[in-house]
């Protein structure tokens, strides 16, 4: 299947990987802070399709099994376009999505190899690239299949009410 052109009609949801082996230190920050306020962002035209209130999804790679199995670990949305990382102090810029992730808890995390199961999801990029870089995405029709096996998704940042459910 050929790479697909990410854009706001086709667009599902950002997904941001986390490695399995800093989860603790990303369960920290979040825990300070409540959520994970940003991530790190590829420097592509991606960077530039993002927009306050898109969907984020929080992917944790590693093993597909163990403790903290490779998957779906948080959800939550964009809050603000993509910018250089006022903290990078190399001489390449980096880039940073700001961001508004709670993290699920254990029990309500979805494996990858659930999603694997499902027909319509074999070509997610997330399953098929799980090495490359932030951020991956899934598209409208892929997230619908997703999201009768997530929680309820967290009230985006300024407003009441979730957008789910």
């Amino acid at each position: 299947m050929a790479p697909q052109t990410v854009t706001a009609a086709t667009l599902g949801a950002w997904v941001f990987t986390v490695n399995g082996t800093r989860w603790d230190s990303v369960v920290e920050i979040a825990r300070e802070r409540g959520s994970l306020a940003t991530r790190c962002v590829a420097a592509n035209y991606r960077k530039d399709v993002m927009a306050a209130g898109q969907r984020a999804l929080l992917w944790a790679s590693g093993p597909a099994s163990g403790p903290r199995p490779r998957g779906i670990a948080g959800l939550g949305w964009i809050t603000g376009p993509s910018e250089i990382d006022p903290e990078n102090d190399s001489d390449r810029p980096s880039w940073l999505a700001r961001t508004d992730i709670r993290l699920l808890p254990d029990a309500e995390r979805v494996r990858a190899t659930d999603l694997g199961e499902i027909p319509g999801l074999a070509h997610m990029e997330i399953l098929r690239l799980p090495q490359a870089s932030n951020p991956s995405w899934v598209t409208r029709d892929e997230l619908a299949l997703i999201e009768p096996l997530l929680p309820r998704w967290p009230s985006m940042p300024g407003r009441g009410r979730s957008a789910h459910g």
